[in-house]
C-alpha cells in the first residue's frame, strides 16, 4: 500500500509530465509569432480547456493569442484575449507585458472607432515604455490614429519624426512599416508616384528582414497603385507571389482587398462582371477592415464597373466602457 507521500510524489510527477508539453506549445507558438502568427493561433487552439491552465500558462496563451491577431486581423480573438488578460493584471508576468497589451488595447480600440480611447490606451503604453524600440512603435501607433482622424499633417510629422529615429537605431522592421504608412498618406493625398516609390522601399525592406505579414501588406498596396496606374504587367508579376503569401497568412480584410484588385484586373482585360461576382465584390467590401480603404477602393477601382458599393458613413466616436479600462485611463500600474 502506497503512503500519503507516495502519492503526493505521484501527482507532482504526473502534473510535471503534463505542463511541460502544455509550456512547449505554448513556446512554439510565442517563436512563431513573427514569422507565422497563423501557426501560432493553431497551435494555442489546439490546446484544449484553456480556462484550466494555471495562471502563467493562461496569460501567455492569450497575450501570445493577442499578438497573433493583429497581423492575422482577428478582431474577436484579440478582444476575447484582452478580457482575460486584464483579470490578471496584478500578475508579475502582466506587469512585465504592459506595454504590448495597452498597444494592442489601443490598436483594437482604434479598429472599432474607439477613437479618444485608442489615443488614452496608445499614450499610456508610451509612458510605460521602456526603451526606444517600444516608442517607436508607439509612435507610429499614434500616427495611424492621427490619420484615422484626418490630421495628415500630425501623421506625417510623427511618421518624419519615427523615421529619423529608426534610422538612428537601425530598426528595418519599423523603416518599412513607417515608409508604408506614409505610401498610404501619400495615395489617400492623390500622390500615386511617391505612394509606389514608398510602397517600393516598404516591400524591400519587409522581404530584406522575411516579414511575411509586411510584405503582404506592402505587396497589395503596391497592386493598388499599379491598379490605378493600369500597370498591368507590374501587377500580373508581383500579384502570384502576394496571393501565395496572403493564403498562407489568413486576413480576411486583405484577401478582399485582393479579391478586389484581381476583379478589376479582369475586368479591364475585357471580362464581364457576372451578377455573382458583383455580390461576392459587395461582400468583400464590407469585410474590408477600415472605411478608408473602402474609400480608396471606391474611389479608384469601381469605375466602368457597374456596381454600387454601401454608402461609407462617418463612423461616430464611440466611448469604451467596460470596467477594466478604467485601469488603463489612469494608466497607475
Amino acid at each position: 500500500m502506497r503512503t500519503a507521500a507516495q502519492f503526493i510524489l505521484v501527482g507532482l510527477l504526473s502534473s510535471s509530465v503534463v505542463a511541460a508539453p502544455l509550456d512547449e506549445i505554448i513556446k512554439e507558438a510565442e517563436d512563431y509569432l513573427r514569422v507565422e502568427p497563423s501557426r501560432s493561433l493553431k497551435l494555442l487552439n489546439a490546446i484544449p480547456h484553456v480556462h484550466s491552465l494555471t495562471d502563467i500558462q493562461q496569460l501567455r496563451w492569450h497575450i501570445a493569442a493577442m499578438r497573433a491577431s493583429v497581423p492575422t486581423g482577428d478582431m474577436t480573438q484579440l478582444i476575447d484575449s484582452l478580457e482575460v488578460i486584464f483579470h490578471h493584471q496584478k500578475h508579475p508576468y502582466f506587469i512585465d507585458k504592459l506595454v504590448s497589451i495597452t498597444s494592442a488595447t489601443g490598436i483594437w480600440l482604434r479598429k472599432n472607432h474607439y477613437i479618444n480611447d485608442a489615443q488614452v490606451s496608445l499614450e499610456c503604453s508610451y509612458k510605460h515604455a521602456i526603451n526606444d524600440r517600444q516608442k517607436l512603435t508607439i509612435t507610429n501607433s499614434l500616427a495611424l490614429l492621427a490619420r484615422q482622424l484626418d490630421e495628415l499633417e500630425k501623421a506625417k510629422s510623427l511618421y518624419v519624426k519615427a523615421k529619423r529615429l529608426a534610422r538612428i537605431a537601425d530598426r528595418k522592421n519599423l523603416l518599412a512599416i513607417i515608409e508604408n504608412n506614409q505610401g498610404m498618406i501619400a495615395l489617400e493625398e492623390g500622390n500615386i508616384g511617391q505612394a509606389e516609390q514608398h510602397f517600393r522601399i516598404a516591400l524591400a525592406g519587409y522581404q530584406n528582414i522575411d516579414k511575411r505579414s509586411g510584405q503582404i501588406s506592402a505587396g497589395i498596396n503596391l497592386l493598388f497603385v499599379f491598379a490605378v496606374q493600369q500597370q498591368w504587367v507590374n501587377f500580373q508579376r508581383l500579384y502570384s507571389p502576394t496571393e501565395t503569401l496572403a493564403h498562407a497568412f489568413p486576413n480576411k480584410a486583405k484577401q478582399a482587398l485582393l479579391f478586389w484588385l484581381n476583379t478589376r484586373f479582369k475586368h479591364m482585360h475585357g471580362e464581364p462582371l457576372s451578377r455573382e461576382e458583383k455580390a461576392q465584390l459587395i461582400n468583400a467590401f464590407r469585410q474590408l477592415d477600415d472605411d478608408r480603404i473602402r474609400a480608396l477602393v471606391s474611389l479608384h477601382l469601381t469605375s466602368g464597373m457597374d456596381i454600387s458599393v454601401p454608402v461609407i458613413d462617418k463612423s461616430k466616436i464611440k466611448r469604451f466602457n467596460r470596467p477594466w479600462f478604467e485601469k488603463v485611463k489612469r494608466c497607475e500600474w
